[in-house]
């Protein structure tokens, strides 16, 4: 998750100046390693689907949830590989630990530092020994409910042990929740696409994906490849005999790049309708762009790279429109790239005139390069965090 996709929802939580069952304020880093051990084991366990954060450099709702911020040589202040390292170097059972990621962010000139725990089906954490450095951890398990923690000489009530349970195995979930989970999980499936039509999840077969024969088709992006041949097909997500959703799906290069149909775009840009490609990890076609992307995250075929942006979810979507609202002006300055040139020039030559443009679609790719940080970091980041 990058700090301007993060920003808003921090900035929506210290607005409610409380504290709820995926978030905790503190004012400054724990003093000691149990107190941080024990927040993060509780916020893991929290039943709320989504991640998990804790927001160091906020102050207590009690006083007002005000940004105080966090210092460069603040005491304690810890890096994520000194969070990553302390998770590694506890006993968690069966070696299922919390997945984190820390963010630091600029809020009204002062730092936060945000430890962003994932919301994947693993729960619940608990730790196989006793852990005592400043809080005496047991070997219980640990959640949080509303703002409050479960006390270190407690456990967490057995209904909520078993909610954990529960959504660790996917049985809280409607068929098309657990079909949506399954695909985030690609090495599950039995799906060998080169050979095979169709997909079944090894552990539960009940679950499979059916994918129709092609047809030949072509949209401008078939052009940013070595071979413009490019073909369309319809995918159907079946639990037993009934289809849960269906996605289109489109093979590029001539048969060697296998993607989801991307979305369209459309934005008023320097006067004019713009528009690009994307995925939306957030939605079903983003998790059958992760299943398919399982092995080649790169999008590339022979040294060419589908031209499609890739969003965490609508937030981040929304948080790089208006990035590139602001940023117009960059925007009109940007001199497309070869590829991109070339293919225009391959298009006319076939006597396509589309209204999407893929040297404006270049253009507003070099803004998502540097507003992200590098081309498509969103889905290689959202791969590590959700290992």
């Amino acid at each position: 998750m990058s700090p301007a996709s993060l920003e808003p929802i921090i900035r929506e939580l210290i607005a409610s100046k409380r504290e709820g069952d995926y978030w905790d304020f503190k004012a400054k880093p724990h003093e000691n390693k149990g107190s941080l051990l024990h927040d993060v084991l509780c916020l893991a366990n929290s039943l709320h689907k989504g991640d998990r954060y804790l927001i160091l450099g906020v102050e207590d709702p009690m006083k007002g949830a005000a940004i105080v911020g966090l210092g460069p040589t603040e005491a304690e202040r810890k890096t994520q590989s000194n969070f990553i390292d302390f998770l590694r170097d506890q006993k968690f059972a069966g070696g299922n630990r919390p997945t984190v990621k820390l963010v630091t962010l600029k809020l009204d000139g002062l730092e936060v530092d945000v430890l962003v725990i994932a919301d994947v089906p693993a729960k619940p954490y608990w730790l196989t020994e006793n852990y005592t450095d400043g809080k005496r951890l047991g070997q219980q398990v640990y959640t949080r409910v509303g703002d409050t923690n479960t006390p270190v000489d407690k456990s967490a009530d057995v209904a909520l042990v078993e909610k954990m349970w529960r959504q660790r195995f996917g049985l809280d979930l409607s068929p098309t929740e657990r079909m949506r989970q399954l695909l985030r999980e690609p090495a599950g499936w039995d799906a060998d696409f080169d050979t095979k039509r169709n997909a079944y999840h090894r552990s539960f077969p009940d679950y499979q994906i059916k994918r129709s024969a092609t047809e030949p088709f072509w949209e401008p992006y078939s052009h940013s490849f070595l071979n413009k041949n490019s073909f369309l097909g319809t995918a159907e997500f079946v639990y037993n005999s009934t289809i849960l959703f269906e996605l289109e799906y489109v093979y590029l290069d001539e048969m060697r790049l296998l993607l989801p149909a991307p979305e369209t775009e459309q934005i008023a840009l320097l006067g004019h309708e713009m528009y690009y490609y994307y995925y939306d990890l957030s939605e079903p076609v983003g998790d059958f762009f992760t299943f398919l992307t399982f092995e080649n995250p790169t999008l590339e075929s022979r040294g060419s790279t589908a031209p499609f942006l890739v969003f965490r979810d609508k937030s981040d979507h929304q948080a790089f429109r208006n990035y590139l609202f602001t940023n117009q002006m960059q925007l009109a300055d940007s001199v497309p790239g070869t590829s991109a040139q070339l293919a225009v020039q391959a298009l006319q030559l076939d006597g396509h005139f589309p209204s999407v443009d893929l040297l404006e679609i270049d253009r507003i790719g070099q803004l998502y390069s540097a507003w992200r940080g590098s081309a498509y970091q969103v889905y290689i980041d959202n791969q590590i965090f959700r290992g």
